[in-house]
């Protein structure tokens, strides 16, 4: 099914930008013919769920339960408005703007090494994610081809940043359903992953190792055959607290049922990444990727808050037999590309923790102009919003936290 990501207009034209069996593209079509249509032009104010009535929910005792923007349990600056007549949640919308920083704004009439420092900051978790898309933006535009040890460089850190947002989601779930043991240990196997991001890449969080045209560096020898032992020893460890925790049914019955979100809707809404997967979708764009060599997605069937942590799971430990075999068969080669950058316009996509992270933009002069970013977690608040409809006020964070978006994300 394809789905409408952004929209952006260009010499007085409306173009779309559109995702459908694992690939990205810009067609020139009527965007009102997609039902996210309206949280797509609206998404710098209040997320809303696109497939309910735009008008606040009323009647006897109804209200408005602001939560945010600073306050425990939400971990950024935002604002959800839960409407509510006590207990049940009848209405979601969440505000956004407080996050709002207008770097994608700034970021046309810069030069394109500035728009990459730029870009990995719009979101620090997903860095990478931010920082390879838009790369790939410019090096489609300037057809810049690159080495394939560089994009498997590139892959191998894109992984990890997966791995550590994934133990970060299901770490979150386990302390909010008070598995405070499974917790703990999840943290730590979260610490030990930001440590071999450091080995990898002299950054915990990964960042400023993709370039355009390349990678800041190449790790030698020694380190890739550390990085690759300590990964299949925390995807080891791992496993084993997995499989444990599906034994707790005080766990699994605070997931189960949870925030359910059926694919037909998760589709319209726009959705991409591990909640979709959830939802028995098979998309990822990772599927077209010449560095992932017969790449299947993890998928699962119930669309609820279990499903969107199993996934996530399944996807630790498939990272990590990625990173493994891709760093196996390594060859030392250079960190960069000679290239020339020039006049033209490029799309760049890249299938981040949370789904497809989007960069659009022309090329003059050697400076950005018309930028477009869209983010997953757009989508994935619209998705909350949805799912969230008739749980009680308890599941909340089950429901939040298994989406795995950030207020940074989605407001730029």
């Amino acid at each position: 099914m394809k789905k409408l990501l952004g929209i952006y207009e260009k010499d007085g034209r409306e173009f779309l930008i559109v995702q459908e069996n694992g690939k990205v593209f810009v067609e020139d079509g009527n965007a009102d013919d997609f039902e996210n249509a309206k949280l797509i032009r609206n998404r710098d104010t209040i997320v809303k769920d696109p497939l309910e009535s735009e008008e606040d929910v009323t009647g006897e005792g109804v209200f408005d339960f602001r939560y945010g923007p600073v306050t425990s349990g939400v971990g950024e600056a935002g604002v959800y408005h839960l409407f509510t007549y006590g207990e049940r949640i009848l209405q979601v919308k969440i505000d956004t703007s407080y996050k709002r920083r207008e770097i994608d704004v700034g970021m046309n009439g810069k030069s394109v090494e500035e728009g990459l420092k730029m870009a990995q900051s719009i979101c620090g978790n997903f860095g990478v994610s931010h920082a390879l898309a838009y790369a790939r933006a410019v090096e489609n535009a300037c057809k810049i081809k690159l080495p394939f040890d560089i994009e498997v460089l590139r892959t191998v850190a894109l992984e990890l940043e997966r791995m550590y947002n994934h133990m970060y989601v299901i770490s979150r779930l386990a302390s909010a359903a008070a598995q405070l043991v499974l917790a703990s240990h999840l943290q730590g196997l979260f610490e030990d992953l930001l440590r071999i991001n450091g080995l990898f890449s002299n950054s915990r969080f990964l960042r400023d190792f993709v370039k355009i045209g390349g990678v800041s560096i190449v790790p030698d020898k020694q380190a890739l055959k550390e990085v690759s032992q300590r990964i299949k020893k925390v995807s080891f460890e791992f496993e084993k607290l997995f499989e444990h925790s599906l034994t707790s049914r005080n766990y699994i019955d605070r997931l189960h049922s949870t925030a359910i979100l059926d694919a037909e809707s998760a589709q319209k809404i726009g959705l991409t990444g591990p909640a979709l997967r959830a939802c028995n979708v098979e998309e990822d764009l990772r599927v077209n990727e010449e560095v992932y060599s017969n790449f299947i997605p993890v998928t699962d069937e119930e669309g609820d808050s279990l499903s969107r942590m199993e996934v996530r799971a399944h996807e630790i430990m498939q990272s990590a037999k990625l990173i493994t075999k891709m760093l196996s068969g390594f060859e030392d080669q250079e960190n960069k590309t000679v290239f020339e950058i020039r006049d033209g316009e490029g799309l760049g996509a890249c299938e981040s923790p949370s789904g497809s992270v989007v960069y659009r933009l022309d090329i003059t002069n050697g400076k950005i102009k018309n930028l477009y970013v869209s983010t997953p977690s757009v989508f994935g608040f619209a998705a909350t919003a949805h799912s969230m409809r008739s749980n009680i006020f308890t599941d909340f964070p089950f429901a939040v936290e298994s989406y795995g978006v950030n207020f940074a994300d989605a407001a730029r």
